[in-house]
Protein backbone atom coordinates (compact mmCIF):
# COMPACT_ATOMS: atom_id res chain seq x y z
CA UNK A 1 0.00 0.00 0.00
CA UNK A 2 1.66 3.23 -1.00
CA UNK A 3 1.34 6.47 1.06
CA UNK A 4 3.22 9.56 0.71
CA UNK A 5 4.13 12.40 3.30
CA UNK A 6 5.57 15.84 2.96
CA UNK A 7 8.79 16.74 3.99
CA UNK A 8 9.56 20.43 4.25
CA UNK A 9 8.91 21.15 0.39
CA UNK A 10 9.29 17.20 -1.02
CA UNK A 11 6.69 14.60 -1.25
CA UNK A 12 8.26 11.69 -0.11
CA UNK A 13 6.82 8.00 -1.30
CA UNK A 14 6.22 5.19 1.16
CA UNK A 15 4.78 1.74 1.11
CA UNK A 16 2.80 0.55 4.02
CA UNK A 17 3.29 -3.36 5.67
CA UNK A 18 1.35 -5.12 8.17
CA UNK A 19 3.60 -7.61 10.03
CA UNK A 20 3.64 -8.98 13.78
CA UNK A 21 1.66 -6.61 15.40
CA UNK A 22 3.20 -3.70 13.94
CA UNK A 23 2.36 -0.99 11.20
CA UNK A 24 5.92 -0.70 8.86
CA UNK A 25 6.51 2.05 6.64
CA UNK A 26 9.36 2.69 4.52
CA UNK A 27 10.81 2.94 0.84
CA UNK A 28 11.03 -0.77 1.15
CA UNK A 29 10.88 -3.68 3.33
CA UNK A 30 14.41 -3.41 4.17
CA UNK A 31 14.75 0.38 4.82
CA UNK A 32 11.84 0.69 7.36
CA UNK A 33 11.66 4.86 8.56
CA UNK A 34 8.88 4.22 10.83
CA UNK A 35 7.97 1.20 12.95
CA UNK A 36 4.98 1.45 15.30
CA UNK A 37 4.07 -0.96 17.30
CA UNK A 38 0.04 -2.25 18.04
CA UNK A 39 -1.50 -0.21 21.20
CA UNK A 40 -4.85 0.30 22.71
CA UNK A 41 -3.60 3.98 22.86
CA UNK A 42 -4.92 6.85 20.60
CA UNK A 43 -2.14 6.65 17.65
CA UNK A 44 -4.10 6.72 14.36
CA UNK A 45 -6.38 9.30 13.09
CA UNK A 46 -8.59 9.17 9.94
CA UNK A 47 -8.46 11.57 6.92
CA UNK A 48 -12.26 10.93 5.37
CA UNK A 49 -14.47 13.74 3.80
CA UNK A 50 -17.20 13.86 1.96
CA UNK A 51 -17.07 9.89 1.66
CA UNK A 52 -14.24 9.26 0.75
CA UNK A 53 -10.53 8.66 2.66
CA UNK A 54 -7.39 10.58 2.13
CA UNK A 55 -5.29 9.23 4.46
CA UNK A 56 -4.41 9.26 8.10
CA UNK A 57 -2.23 10.86 10.52
CA UNK A 58 0.23 9.00 13.15
CA UNK A 59 1.01 9.88 16.77
CA UNK A 60 4.90 10.22 16.74
CA UNK A 61 6.94 11.09 19.40
CA UNK A 62 3.44 13.17 20.80
CA UNK A 63 2.89 14.97 17.05
CA UNK A 64 0.44 14.12 14.90
CA UNK A 65 2.39 12.84 11.27
CA UNK A 66 0.16 12.97 8.00
CA UNK A 67 0.50 10.33 5.38
CA UNK A 68 -1.96 10.65 2.42
CA UNK A 69 -3.19 7.79 0.71
CA UNK A 70 -5.83 7.16 -1.92
CA UNK A 71 -9.45 5.53 -0.17
CA UNK A 72 -8.75 1.84 -1.81
CA UNK A 73 -5.99 1.63 -0.23
CA UNK A 74 -6.81 2.95 3.73
CA UNK A 75 -9.72 1.11 3.48
CA UNK A 76 -7.29 -2.45 2.81
CA UNK A 77 -5.32 -0.28 5.66
CA UNK A 78 -8.20 0.01 8.36
CA UNK A 79 -9.44 -2.98 7.74
CA UNK A 80 -6.14 -4.61 8.90
CA UNK A 81 -6.02 -2.52 11.65
CA UNK A 82 -9.49 -2.22 12.96
CA UNK A 83 -9.54 -3.67 16.58
CA UNK A 84 -5.78 -3.93 16.84
CA UNK A 85 -4.86 -0.42 17.40
CA UNK A 86 -6.39 3.53 18.60
CA UNK A 87 -7.76 5.58 16.72
CA UNK A 88 -8.86 8.87 17.68
CA UNK A 89 -12.08 10.98 16.97
CA UNK A 90 -14.95 8.31 16.38
CA UNK A 91 -17.10 11.21 14.89
CA UNK A 92 -14.91 11.96 11.82
CA UNK A 93 -16.62 8.89 10.79
CA UNK A 94 -19.64 7.55 12.68
CA UNK A 95 -23.20 9.81 13.16
CA UNK A 96 -24.19 9.90 16.37
CA UNK A 97 -28.52 8.06 16.46
CA UNK A 98 -29.76 7.78 19.67
CA UNK A 99 -28.61 7.26 23.19
CA UNK A 100 -30.30 3.74 24.37
CA UNK A 101 -28.52 2.17 27.43
CA UNK A 102 -26.97 4.35 30.33
CA UNK A 103 -24.69 2.15 33.01
CA UNK A 104 -22.99 3.28 35.89
CA UNK A 105 -19.97 3.21 34.26
CA UNK A 106 -20.67 4.33 30.62
CA UNK A 107 -23.45 4.71 27.86
CA UNK A 108 -24.75 2.83 25.11
CA UNK A 109 -24.94 4.94 21.92
CA UNK A 110 -26.65 3.66 18.26
CA UNK A 111 -24.57 5.17 15.45
CA UNK A 112 -24.19 5.20 11.71
CA UNK A 113 -20.84 4.88 10.07
CA UNK A 114 -19.98 7.36 7.21
CA UNK A 115 -18.27 4.46 5.52
CA UNK A 116 -20.69 1.86 4.68
CA UNK A 117 -23.63 3.37 6.08
CA UNK A 118 -24.40 0.45 8.63
CA UNK A 119 -25.41 0.88 12.40
CA UNK A 120 -22.98 -0.31 14.97
CA UNK A 121 -23.54 0.25 18.89
CA UNK A 122 -20.58 2.22 20.68
CA UNK A 123 -20.38 2.10 24.44
CA UNK A 124 -18.69 5.11 25.67
CA UNK A 125 -16.69 5.61 28.78
CA UNK A 126 -15.56 8.78 30.18
CA UNK A 127 -11.82 7.99 31.20
CA UNK A 128 -11.52 9.61 34.47
CA UNK A 129 -10.68 7.13 37.19
CA UNK A 130 -8.42 4.02 37.53
CA UNK A 131 -11.71 1.50 37.84
CA UNK A 132 -12.91 2.84 34.56
CA UNK A 133 -9.69 2.44 32.77
CA UNK A 134 -9.67 -0.93 34.10
CA UNK A 135 -13.23 -1.63 33.02
CA UNK A 136 -12.27 -0.27 29.66
CA UNK A 137 -9.33 -2.66 28.96
CA UNK A 138 -11.20 -5.55 30.77
CA UNK A 139 -13.68 -5.24 28.32
CA UNK A 140 -11.00 -4.34 25.42
CA UNK A 141 -8.58 -7.60 25.47
CA UNK A 142 -11.47 -9.64 26.26
CA UNK A 143 -13.06 -8.50 22.90
CA UNK A 144 -9.44 -8.68 20.73
CA UNK A 145 -9.20 -12.37 22.09
CA UNK A 146 -12.81 -13.81 22.37
CA UNK A 147 -14.20 -14.29 18.80
CA UNK A 148 -17.58 -16.51 18.55
CA UNK A 149 -20.78 -16.36 17.38
CA UNK A 150 -22.18 -16.22 20.36
CA UNK A 151 -20.18 -13.19 21.54
CA UNK A 152 -20.40 -9.54 20.65
CA UNK A 153 -18.09 -9.24 18.00
CA UNK A 154 -15.60 -5.70 18.30
CA UNK A 155 -15.21 -3.51 15.59
CA UNK A 156 -12.95 -1.23 16.48
CA UNK A 157 -12.23 0.98 19.44
CA UNK A 158 -11.20 4.90 19.40
CA UNK A 159 -9.05 6.57 22.28
CA UNK A 160 -9.74 10.21 23.44
CA UNK A 161 -8.47 12.55 25.47
CA UNK A 162 -11.62 12.72 27.93
CA UNK A 163 -13.77 9.40 26.36
CA UNK A 164 -13.10 6.69 25.02
CA UNK A 165 -15.22 3.97 22.93
CA UNK A 166 -16.00 0.16 22.47
CA UNK A 167 -17.20 -0.06 18.78
CA UNK A 168 -19.01 -3.57 18.21
CA UNK A 169 -21.70 -4.48 15.95
CA UNK A 170 -25.55 -3.34 16.49
CA UNK A 171 -27.62 -6.58 17.05
CA UNK A 172 -31.91 -5.42 16.49
CA UNK A 173 -33.70 -7.28 19.26
CA UNK A 174 -34.38 -7.64 23.28
CA UNK A 175 -32.03 -8.60 25.97
CA UNK A 176 -33.14 -11.90 28.01
CA UNK A 177 -34.21 -9.84 30.60
CA UNK A 178 -36.93 -8.34 28.79
CA UNK A 179 -37.76 -11.42 26.79
CA UNK A 180 -38.60 -12.75 29.98
CA UNK A 181 -40.49 -10.13 31.36
CA UNK A 182 -43.00 -9.71 28.75
CA UNK A 183 -43.19 -14.07 28.34
CA UNK A 184 -44.51 -15.27 31.16
CA UNK A 185 -44.16 -19.17 29.71
CA UNK A 186 -41.38 -20.29 28.49
CA UNK A 187 -41.20 -23.46 26.87
CA UNK A 188 -38.67 -26.47 27.65
CA UNK A 189 -37.66 -26.42 24.10
CA UNK A 190 -37.01 -22.36 24.78
CA UNK A 191 -34.92 -22.36 27.51
CA UNK A 192 -32.76 -25.51 25.88
CA UNK A 193 -32.07 -23.85 23.40
CA UNK A 194 -31.06 -20.74 25.48
CA UNK A 195 -28.64 -22.78 27.81
CA UNK A 196 -27.19 -24.21 24.68
CA UNK A 197 -26.25 -21.14 23.03
CA UNK A 198 -24.70 -19.67 26.42
CA UNK A 199 -22.46 -23.05 27.92
CA UNK A 200 -20.95 -22.98 24.12
CA UNK A 201 -20.01 -19.06 24.84
CA UNK A 202 -19.34 -19.86 28.26
CA UNK A 203 -17.15 -23.21 27.33
CA UNK A 204 -15.27 -20.72 25.10
CA UNK A 205 -14.21 -18.41 26.91
CA UNK A 206 -13.31 -20.38 29.87
CA UNK A 207 -10.91 -22.75 27.39
CA UNK A 208 -9.63 -19.26 26.24
CA UNK A 209 -8.83 -18.59 30.17
CA UNK A 210 -11.23 -16.11 30.73
CA UNK A 211 -14.04 -15.62 32.85
CA UNK A 212 -16.94 -13.09 31.84
CA UNK A 213 -18.24 -12.47 35.78
CA UNK A 214 -21.04 -10.80 35.02
CA UNK A 215 -23.40 -13.43 33.21
CA UNK A 216 -27.43 -12.02 33.73
CA UNK A 217 -30.15 -11.55 31.80
CA UNK A 218 -29.40 -7.69 30.73
CA UNK A 219 -26.35 -9.06 29.56
CA UNK A 220 -27.90 -11.79 26.80
CA UNK A 221 -29.46 -10.43 23.77
CA UNK A 222 -31.59 -12.20 21.57
CA UNK A 223 -32.06 -10.84 17.58
CA UNK A 224 -35.00 -10.33 16.58
CA UNK A 225 -36.66 -14.32 15.98
CA UNK A 226 -35.37 -14.73 19.58
CA UNK A 227 -33.66 -17.99 18.11
CA UNK A 228 -30.16 -16.88 18.25
CA UNK A 229 -28.55 -15.01 21.47
CA UNK A 230 -25.22 -13.09 21.90
CA UNK A 231 -23.36 -12.50 25.57
CA UNK A 232 -22.47 -8.89 25.59
CA UNK A 233 -21.04 -6.59 28.15
CA UNK A 234 -17.75 -7.51 29.01
CA UNK A 235 -16.31 -4.67 30.96
CA UNK A 236 -15.88 -6.99 34.37
CA UNK A 237 -14.59 -10.09 31.94
CA UNK A 238 -10.79 -10.77 32.82
CA UNK A 239 -7.82 -13.56 32.78
CA UNK A 240 -8.70 -16.16 35.82
CA UNK A 241 -4.85 -16.01 36.79
CA UNK A 242 -4.99 -11.62 35.90
CA UNK A 243 -7.94 -10.66 38.34
CA UNK A 244 -7.38 -7.37 40.77
CA UNK A 245 -10.84 -7.29 42.43
CA UNK A 246 -14.00 -9.23 42.79
CA UNK A 247 -16.78 -8.28 40.77
CA UNK A 248 -20.79 -9.07 39.35
CA UNK A 249 -23.81 -8.34 40.23
CA UNK A 250 -26.35 -9.34 42.74
CA UNK A 251 -28.21 -12.09 42.61
CA UNK A 252 -26.27 -13.60 40.14
CA UNK A 253 -22.48 -13.43 42.03
CA UNK A 254 -21.62 -17.02 43.30
CA UNK A 255 -21.40 -17.25 47.12
CA UNK A 256 -17.93 -17.39 47.65
CA UNK A 257 -16.65 -14.28 45.75
CA UNK A 258 -17.95 -12.38 48.95
CA UNK A 259 -15.74 -14.08 51.01
CA UNK A 260 -12.99 -12.78 48.50
CA UNK A 261 -11.86 -16.16 47.05
CA UNK A 262 -10.56 -15.86 44.02
CA UNK A 263 -13.44 -16.37 40.76
CA UNK A 264 -13.15 -19.18 38.55
CA UNK A 265 -15.01 -20.65 35.54
CA UNK A 266 -17.39 -21.83 38.22
CA UNK A 267 -18.95 -18.96 39.22
CA UNK A 268 -19.94 -18.13 35.35
CA UNK A 269 -21.64 -21.17 35.85
CA UNK A 270 -23.76 -19.92 39.06
CA UNK A 271 -24.86 -17.05 37.38
CA UNK A 272 -26.55 -19.38 34.72
CA UNK A 273 -27.73 -21.07 37.16
CA UNK A 274 -29.60 -18.47 38.37
CA UNK A 275 -30.83 -17.76 35.48
CA UNK A 276 -32.11 -21.45 34.28
CA UNK A 277 -33.94 -20.72 37.79
CA UNK A 278 -35.67 -17.46 36.68
CA UNK A 279 -36.39 -18.86 33.56
CA UNK A 280 -38.14 -21.70 35.22
CA UNK A 281 -40.20 -20.07 38.02
CA UNK A 282 -39.67 -16.56 36.82
CA UNK A 283 -38.30 -15.39 39.85
CA UNK A 284 -34.86 -14.97 41.46
CA UNK A 285 -33.19 -17.65 42.84
CA UNK A 286 -32.41 -15.77 46.09
CA UNK A 287 -35.15 -14.99 47.59
CA UNK A 288 -33.70 -11.80 49.26
CA UNK A 289 -34.26 -8.43 47.37
CA UNK A 290 -31.25 -7.15 44.98
CA UNK A 291 -30.00 -4.81 47.24
CA UNK A 292 -30.10 -6.62 50.19
CA UNK A 293 -28.05 -9.53 48.67
CA UNK A 294 -24.52 -8.60 49.92
CA UNK A 295 -25.58 -8.86 53.51
CA UNK A 296 -27.64 -11.95 52.91
CA UNK A 297 -25.00 -13.89 51.27
CA UNK A 298 -22.23 -12.57 53.87
CA UNK A 299 -24.74 -13.65 56.82
CA UNK A 300 -24.90 -17.06 54.74
CA UNK A 301 -28.37 -17.20 55.25
CA UNK A 302 -29.30 -18.21 52.38
CA UNK A 303 -33.39 -18.85 52.02
CA UNK A 304 -33.48 -21.22 48.56
CA UNK A 305 -37.34 -20.77 46.77
CA UNK A 306 -38.76 -24.11 45.72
Amino acid sequence: MICKTKHYFFDHQYEVYIEEGYILIGKQKDSIKYKIAFQNKMLIFWIFQQGKFFGFKILLKEKWKQFDMNHENCLKLKNSLDGKIGYHKMDSLYKLLDTVGLGSYSEVLLIESYVDNKKYIAKKMAINSKNIVSFFNNELYALQNLKHKNIIEMKEFYVGFADSYIIMNYIEGESLAKYMRYNKKICVKEIINILKQILEALEYIHLNGFIHRDIKPENILFERDHKFLTIIDFGFATKIEKQEYNAGTPGYIAPEVFENVISTEKCDIFSLGCILYELQSKQQLLECMVRNCFKEILLKRFSWQT
